[in-house]
């Protein structure tokens, strides 16, 4: 294989950094662009009404977003208090007692491939779970979605973190202070 000249390869380096340039320019300036016009149309309507008056439709001015931020609010708890306790014991499970059992290993795969997934195919498996069956849509199912959305990477983390530790910290024969907790 034949190289080509470094005069060749130097304009072909420059030509290319300076089209990297301009374009990286040009979304650049698209960006701050749209950050602009949101910020100047949007900031007049921020007010202390916005949050705390509920949405209302379209066209009438006096409305908010406290709804929406309290029903984020609520979603986000119950999907913690959901997600976190179970993909905790998970982690803690694959880490401490199934380091080579089948058990742990038919796990990782699956929170492996859950973390994979893409967030839409979750809530449409909820949608079929919960929405359709109970025939209209709730906090409950959202919160739901979010847990199984948690769920894999706080087991897969958590797992990780533990596997930091090292051994002699998990012994307790070497710690006094584990003779009196025990």
């Amino acid at each position: 294989m034949q190289s080509r000249p470094i005069i060749a390869r130097r304009a072909l380096d420059y030509a290319v950094r300076g089209f990297s340039f301009i374009f990286a320019l040009v979304g650049i300036v698209f960006l701050v662009w749209i950050l602009w016009d949101v910020a100047s149309r949007g900031l007049s309507a921020m007010d202390w009404n916005f949050f705390t008056k509920r949405t209302a439709p379209h066209m009438i001015e006096d409305a908010g977003m406290a709804n929406a931020i309290i029903g984020t609010f609520y979603i986000t708890l119950f999907a913690t208090i959901i997600g976190v306790p179970i993909g905790m014991l998970g982690g803690i499970f694959l880490s401490e007692f199934g380091r080579q059992h089948p058990v742990s290993t038919v796990a990782r795969f699956f929170a492996n491939i859950l973390m994979g997934t893409p967030s839409i195919l979750i809530g449409v498996f909820v949608y079929t779970l919960l929405v359709v069956p109970f025939g209209g849509f709730s906090g409950f199912a959202g919160g739901i979605a979010l847990a199984i959305i948690m769920l894999p990477v706080v087991a897969r983390t958590s797992e990780d973190m533990l596997m930091l530790v090292p051994n002699e910290l998990r012994d307790c024969d070497n710690f006094p202070i584990c003779a009196v907790a025990v």
